[in-house]
This record gives C-alpha cells, sequence and structure tokens, in this order.
C-alpha cells in the first residue's frame, strides 16, 4: 500500500483557496472561510462511502468498523483552522494525511481488528477568542472545555464562542460533544515540526516522545514618568524594575534545574521613549515543564509573587500579577508523555520504510497533548522548511515530506487497528 501523494497535493491547494486574504492563510474558526474548507472536506468524505457525524462541537468524525464489535478506535487527525496570516501546513496537514490513510485503507480492501476514525477538528488555534481558548474540540471531547468559557470569551467581532458557533450552524452542546476516553484505543496526530530541528539535523521524521507542559502569566510594574533630565535618586522607572525582575526569574528558573525553562520575553512599555522615563511595563511570562514532578515541586505564582515583591521593595514600584490559566488545567500544565510502546512502534515503521528520524520533545500546543491525559497518544513530526518558521506565509513542508510523513501515519494506523 501506498499513498498517493497527487491526491495529498490536490487536497491541499484546495484548502489553501479557502482564505479570507492574501497575505498567507487566514480561515479562523466558524468563519465563512472555514466553513469553505469543511464543505470541501465533507464532499472529500461522502466519496468514502463511509459513515460520519458531527458532535455538539462542529467535530467532524468518519467512522470505518472492524471486525471487533463495541471496541474502542484507533482514532487520526488534526485540525483545519489557522491563524490570521498563517500558513498552509500547520494542522491541514494532519487532516489530509489521515483522510489519504483512509482512502488508501478503502482502495486496499485492508481489514482491521479495531475500529478506524478520522476526526477533522476546527477550533485549535486559541487567538481568535483569546488566551488559552484553543484546543477547543479536543477539550469539548475530553469534557474539559466548559460552558462558562463559550458564554464569556469573544473574537475581534465582539461575539462570544457560543454566538459564533450557533451563527456557523452548531447548537454547541458540551454534554453531546463529550466522549467517553474507554472508546478511544489510541490517538494518533500526524504535524508539521513548526521548528527547525529536523532540518538542521537533516532528518525525515520526528518521533515525539512528549511535549513540554506550558504556564503563562502577565506582570506588570507601574512607576512613575518623567523627563529625561529627572534626577536618577528622584526616579520610580518601571523598565529597571521590570529588568531586575526578569534577571532575578531567570536566576530562579535555573536553579530548577533541567526540567523546567522559563522568562519574560514580551514587553509593552508606557511611553516608550528615549525621552521620558518608563512609567508602566507589561511583561508576559512563559514557563515550560518537562516532567511532572517538576508541576508538582513549586509553586509557580507564589514564586513570581515573591520575586515582584522583591522589586517593589528595591524600586518603589507597584506590581500585578494576572494568570493565564486555561480552565480546568493547572498553570503550568503538565507535560503531555506519549505512549512509549507506539513511540517504539513508529521507530520501526521508519527503519522499515528507510526514512531517517530523530526524537523529540519540543514544540508547541497541540490537540495531542489535551488527548494525551486521557488516551493513549502519539504525535508524527515532519519538518518545517526555511528554518522552522511557522504561523506565517513562509510556512513550508515539501511534498515529499509529507508523503513520508503519511506513510508511516498509514503504517502505523495498520498496526494499531489489528489485534
Amino acid at each position: 500500500m501506498k499513498i498517493s501523494i497527487e491526491r495529498i497535493k490536490k487536497d491541499l491547494d484546495s484548502l489553501s483557496q479557502f482564505t479570507a486574504d492574501e497575505r498567507g492563510i487566514t480561515r479562523v474558526a466558524y468563519s465563512k472561510e472555514e466553513r469553505q474548507a469543511r464543505d470541501y472536506l465533507i464532499e472529500e468524505i461522502r466519496k468514502m462511502n463511509l459513515p460520519y457525524y458531527e458532535d455538539g462541537f462542529s467535530t467532524i468524525f468518519v467512522r470505518k468498523e472492524g471486525r471487533l464489535k463495541n471496541a474502542p478506535c484507533v482514532m487520526t487527525g488534526s485540525h483545519f483552522d489557522t491563524v490570521y496570516h498563517g500558513g498552509r501546513f500547520d494542522g491541514t496537514i494532519g487532516v489530509i494525511c489521515a483522510m489519504e490513510v483512509m482512502r488508501v485503507l478503502l482502495e486496499n480492501g485492508f481489514e482491521n481488528d479495531y475500529p478506524i476514525e478520522l476526526i477533522l477538528m476546527n477550533a485549535e488555534e486559541g487567538g481568535i477568542f483569546g488566551p488559552s481558548t484553543g484546543v477547543a474540540n479536543s477539550r469539548a471531547m475530553m469534557g474539559t472545555l466548559t460552558d462558562w468559557e463559550l458564554d464569556n470569551t469573544r473574537n475581534r467581532e465582539g461575539k462570544t464562542k457560543r454566538e459564533a458557533l450557533r451563527e456557523y450552524g452548531c447548537e454547541a452542546d458540551l454534554t453531546k460533544a463529550k466522549r467517553d476516553p474507554e472508546t478511544i484505543k489510541n490517538f494518533i496526530e500526524l504535524h508539521i515540526e513548526q521548528g527547525p530541528n529536523l532540518e538542521r539535523h537533516n532528518k525525515e521524521i520526528g518521533i515525539v516522545e512528549f511535549l513540554g507542559g506550558i504556564g503563562r502569566y502577565y506582570v506588570r510594574f507601574k512607576g512613575n514618568t518623567g523627563d529625561s533630565t529627572m534626577l536618577m535618586k528622584d526616579r520610580n522607572d518601571a523598565l529597571v524594575a521590570a529588568s531586575y525582575f526578569s534577571v532575578r526569574l531567570d536566576s530562579v528558573i535555573k536553579e530548577m534545574g533541567d526540567d523546567v525553562t522559563g522568562m519574560m520575553g514580551q514587553l509593552n512599555i508606557i511611553p516608550n521613549s528615549s525621552q521620558f522615563v518608563p512609567e508602566f511595563v507589561e511583561g508576559k511570562i512563559e514557563i515550560r515543564t518537562f516532567t511532572k514532578e517538576i508541576v508538582d515541586k513549586y509553586d509557580y505564582p507564589a514564586i513570581i509573587k515573591s520575586l515582584l515583591k522583591e522589586t517593589e521593595e528595591k524600586y518603589g514600584i507597584s506590581t500585578e500579577l494576572e494568570e493565564i490559566r486555561r480552565i480546568n488545567y493547572s498553570n503550568p500544565t503538565y507535560p503531555s508523555i506519549f505512549n512509549e510502546e507506539v513511540t517504539e512502534n513508529i521507530r520501526k515503521i521508519c527503519e522499515d520504510l528507510g526514512y531517517s528520524y530523530m526524537y523529540m520533545h519540543n514544540g508547541t500546543g497541540h490537540d495531542s497533548m489535551i488527548m494525551a491525559d486521557h488516551v493513549d497518544t502519539n504525535m508524527i513530526y515532519i519538518p518545517s522548511r526555511n528554518d522552522g518558521v511557522s504561523h506565517c506565509p513562509e510556512e513550508f513542508t515539501e511534498l515529499e515530506d509529507i508523503e513520508k510523513g503519511a506513510n508511516v501515519l498509514l503504517h502505523l494506523v495498520m498496526d494499531l487497528s489489528k489485534s
């Protein structure tokens, strides 16, 4: 059995037409363009002559029954929405390759023991309704999305998530969308790396062992402005205070060891001028965790508050801390650990197919990180060219790389669906 790269290219080119503008791909959740992409995908699904359905949160499932009755399924897929001015490949490739795998299995009369399901999600990107509101389809399926979020988060047009869904044609029903984890044997997601490692190491497949957990926080520093002639002893410089805090945070995180990273990597400064003393700075902290133990060992908000208090006393300013917390999740979250046995299976498939590979544990957020908390989950990465840039028009993956990733996915689904 072999993947048809021609069909994959056709799907990729077709979906790339559904964009709100020409600056990259803009196909945000519940938009007209996303609906057009959805209609295209459903038309392709119909050609398979398999049953498909939508849950209570606009997620599409396509099911190929197996010999075993009432058995858990092997599920594979990804998302087809994008960020504003994003790329052609993020998420979309995982959807297209999963569809192609199903086509190949049907064409070749493959007889699976466990059911196989495609999953097509349309609200993975979190920037549309604000921080920590992404990976919505997988959260709805696993029962961690809340009605509060549907009724209180808003997009750029001021519509709540529930209102946007209703206009899209879906009356949100989280009870209906919730899926019993026992009905899923494995969840597999193919994705572009969105990083430079595979390209730099000249490897064709990334075998993802885990994704780091994530914590995000806003910190604000409030001082007093003044002209650049203000004497140094009279200043309450918010930027100097923020700089001190950043250095202290860096030192404290380093002392925790290699299982955690953290930084204040984004600043908003007022006034942002060389002529005036900065009176206000807002910084955004991101923490990444690589073991469950490191999350349990430290109280990160308490540590940040302690450093802010230290900064206040040293520089005579006031500070604020705001957590950017995903509802029903810790901040930072635990890392998403993937199934080791399936990881080994992916390695064997790569060797059998003659593909080079490397083990990886880096990456951004994916639906797989939600699924890993509930079912056996794994990810396959394929290279992102142009030094790994993503979420932008320059995002690029070679067709040859996509074909190899799809072939690995095909063989993995075949293996997992046999008893």
